[in-house]
């Protein structure tokens, strides 16, 4: 590759970037969506399945200097995130800097021996193809100025966690993804990670979670350990950022925990 046509390697500033979230509607991509636009996010493409949601995250995420739009579509989709991917980089002028995978995890606590065996392809795919596919697709808008993909997992696909032997299957796939595609696409410079919360305080799925009996009990446990205190939504958005500023510039392929001491490693 010539020096002509090399890849930036320094990341976009936070100011006046372009930023696309997928899942951003409520939860971890909310919050860095409204953290993006305070950075100073030139625009922010928003992507859900739900357009009432979507209008009134936008509607939240919204700051003077900052244009947000939504887009409705599955992210799991080949054809819909080929659309969502496309339709965003227009939105943006041509380019994505930065973009931000959210996945609600899907399903209830329990053994494997009390799942449904319809749950698992269900929660399998779920989890893991709405990432891929939004990576896939956005990959092509991206190559020619670089830019940061941080993926959101969870640490039950790093720590084995009794109970979400499907969804931490599902999780370690996510992080194993984001990191060999980040040696893949180094060389556009794109940096790509994956951060991994264990319990988000504050989410619409930890109060389900802790709402179950099964679960509590996994999390009531899990929670004594997180003696940092346990992460809520902005505390994860916050590393999202950092990822995806000039500070990250050389850093790639990371798997990052923010858990609160849950765990390390």
């Amino acid at each position: 590759m010539s020096p002509q046509s090399s890849p930036p390697t320094t990341p976009q500033p936070l100011e006046g970037s372009r930023v696309l979230i997928s899942g951003g509607t409520s939860g971890v991509g909310l919050s860095a969506a409204i953290q993006f636009a305070r950075a100073g996010a030139a625009q922010i493409v928003l992507v859900g399945r739900n357009p009432e949601r979507g209008e009134q995250a936008r509607t939240q995420v919204a700051v003077d200097g900052t244009s947000v739009h939504f887009i409705a579509g599955d992210a799991g989709s080949a054809e819909d995130s080929s659309r969502l991917a496309t339709e965003a980089s227009d939105l943006l002028g041509g380019r994505i800097d930065t973009l931000v995978s959210a996945v609600a995890p899907r399903g209830h606590l329990g053994p494997l021996s009390r799942q449904d065996p319809k749950d698992l392809e269900r929660v399998l795919l779920g989890l893991v193809l709405p990432v891929m596919q939004m990576n896939r697709a956005a990959l092509p808008h991206m190559q020619t100025s670089g830019g940061t993909i941080v993926n959101i997992a969870s640490d039950a696909g790093k720590v084995p966690t009794p109970g979400e032997s499907v969804a931490g299957g599902a999780m370690a796939a996510i992080a194993m993804f984001s990191r060999t595609l980040a040696l893949e696409a180094k060389r556009h410079g794109i940096r790509v990670h994956a951060v991994t919360p264990s319990i988000i305080s504050g989410t619409p799925t930890a109060d389900r979670l802790l709402a179950d009996e099964f679960g509590r009990k996994v999390f009531e446990r899990i929670i004594e350990k997180a003696t940092l205190g346990v992460p809520d939504a902005d505390d994860v958005a916050a590393t999202v950022l950092w990822l995806a500023g000039p500070g990250a510039a050389k850093v790639t392929g990371q798997v990052i925990s923010v858990n609160g001491g849950i765990s390390a490693g």
